[in-house]
């Protein structure tokens, strides 16, 4: 029995890695990360976001016309809990995964149960109420999945406009020669996000909004605006 039971976690290990290596090809085909943030550890995720936001922002003023760059920062409140399986799986079939990969995952996200062990005794099997584990790698490309629709939206305004996110984080990026356009712009942005919350059980907390101006001309702009 113990030889059993070795055998079946090791295949649930193998299993669990080959799934990750089909969902990060996925999401290389669609773009949906960089290469280069496929290829790194979790905790690297931020750095390499920063760099992203940093290049962009001094792409945008080595332009001939002088930009000024604003960003709005937004945070998913208990991102993983809130995650929908339902909005999950639905996505996944929009973006045309296989169908035995959906299946694989509707039945990877059910039935997580733990038990603890204190002072060598174990605790009973309890469930885990969670609607994605947040510590599995596999998770944090799930939860890419589930707000790829709203990175969508966001980017379809067709204007001066980024869209950066660090797995709960939605940094919204926007030039303009007038920081009322600017305004303009991402009150647009934040409506998409609201609605996009209402429709897939998510909320943005405003205690957590963060808006950033970006110039090297401070005088010639009117910082003092806000949405």
């Amino acid at each position: 029995m113990y030889w059993l039971i070795a055998l079946l976690d090791i295949m649930s290990k193998a299993l669990k890695l080959i799934m990750i290596k089909r969902l990060s090809d996925i999401v290389k085909i669609h773009c949906m990360l960089s290469n280069a943030q496929m290829k790194v550890k979790c905790k690297q995720f931020m750095i390499l976001t920063l760099n992203l936001l940093i290049n962009q922002v001094y792409t945008v003023w080595d332009c001939e016309i002088k930009y000024v760059i604003f960003m709005l920062n937004l945070n998913i409140i208990e991102a993983f809990n809130q995650v929908s399986h339902v909005k999950l799986l639905h996505m996944l079939k929009m973006k045309r995964m296989l169908s035995y990969i959906i299946k694989w995952i509707r039945s990877f996200l059910k039935n997580w149960k733990t038990s603890l062990i204190f002072n060598e005794r174990t605790s009973d099997i309890c469930k885990i109420n969670a609607n994605i584990l947040q510590k599995s790698f596999i998770s944090l490309i799930l939860f890419l999945f589930f707000n790829a629709s709203l990175i969508e939206k966001c980017k379809a305004l067709r204007i001066k406009i980024e869209v950066f996110h660090f797995i709960n984080d939605i940094n919204i990026l926007v030039y303009n020669r007038f920081t009322e356009e600017i305004c303009k712009t991402l009150s647009k942005a934040h409506d998409i996000c609201a609605k996009w919350a209402c429709t897939h059980d998510a909320m943005f907390t405003s205690e957590k909004y963060e808006f950033t101006h970006f110039t090297k001309q401070s005088k010639r702009f009117n910082m003092m605006i806000s949405i």
